[in-house]
Parts: structure tokens; sequence; C-alpha cells
């Protein structure tokens, strides 16, 4: 169908000033909002201890919380206690999102077997972590890491560790904790 040359640019101006006002109808009604988003997001991992693992350590649990470390930490325990399993997991590492420990604690990894010996603990960052770790700090006797890049890069270093390097800021794919 054929539309005649002079009405050409009356319709589609009048198509085009139509879907703006359906398009724009529901905005101005409704007060559309984006949904409260939490300033502060804490992140927690379990994971098992395999002494002189080559492999990742078993995770346990997962889980955030925007109240939270220990309701992230609750959260991801998720299992009943038992004379075996201690009351409180180890704090091992926290991960920072900025360098020198700035923004932020945006991911924290507990032990179910203590803190960390020789063989330490073989951890392993989701993605949106890792491309997001600037510096991290060790406890209860993990004062080394080994960290292996998203660059395909390795290397060992102290903890605390307040900016990581070129290599791996913002790029942590996996880390072995131990004591040195």
């Amino acid at each position: 169908m054929r539309v005649p040359r002079g009405l050409f640019a009356p319709a589609l101006a009048g198509c085009l000033a139509l879907a703006g006002a359906v398009v724009a109808a529901p905005a101005d009604a409704v007060r559309l909002r984006p949904l409260p988003v939490p300033d502060v997001q804490y992140c927690a991992a379990v994971v098992g201890h395999v002494p002189g693992a080559d492999t990742a350590s078993p995770l346990l649990g997962r889980a955030c919380s925007s109240d939270s470390r220990a309701d992230a930490l609750a959260k991801a325990d998720g299992r009943p206690r038992t004379a075996q399993q201690p009351a409180d997991r180890t704090l091992l590492l926290e991960e920072y999102k900025d360098a020198n420990f700035g923004g932020g604690v945006i991911y924290s990894f507990f032990g179910d077997a203590g803190g960390c010996d020789a063989a330490g603990y073989h951890l392993v960052n989701y993605i949106d972590v890792a491309l997001s770790v600037s510096s991290m700090k060790g406890y209860h006797g993990c004062n080394a890491v080994h960290l292996w890049s998203t660059l395909d890069v390795e290397k060992t270093t102290d903890l605390p560790a307040g900016y990581l390097g070129a290599n791996f800021n913002d790029a942590v794919r996996e880390l072995q904790v131990f004591q040195r």
C-alpha cells in the first residue's frame, strides 16, 4: 500500500507523537523509583581445610547480607552445630575493594578447621569479587598468600598487602593463604 507523498510526513509525525505519549504516560502516572540498594554489602564464605591439597578447599557455604558480617557468616554456615564442629568459624582473610584497605571489606573467608598452617587454604574468588579486590589482610596465622591473576600470572606476597600490584589489582582469581 502506498501513502501519498503529502500525507507521509504528517502521518509519521503523528505516529511518533502518539508513541511518545504512550511511553511517557506510565512514568508520570506511577512515579517509578529505583529499588533501594544498601550502601554496604557483607559477603562471607566458609571453606573446609584439606591439608596438603593442591586443589581448591571445599566451599561449605557462601552468603551475603546488608546487615553485618556476622549475619553473612551465619547464612553461609547454615549447618546445625555438632560436637565436631566448633561454634565459631575462624576468620582467615578479608579482601578490600580499594588499595590500602579502603573501600570496605568486599569478601571474608572463614575456615572450618582453625587458622592457617603451612598448607593453608586454597580459595577461589567469584568473578564479581575477583574483578574488585585491591588489597587484603590475613588473620589467625595467615601471614602469606600465593595469588593467581585473571591474567594467568602468579606470585607470593606477605599479608597484610596494601596493594597487590598491577597484574593483581582487580584481578585475583584464586589464592592460597598460608602461614610462613
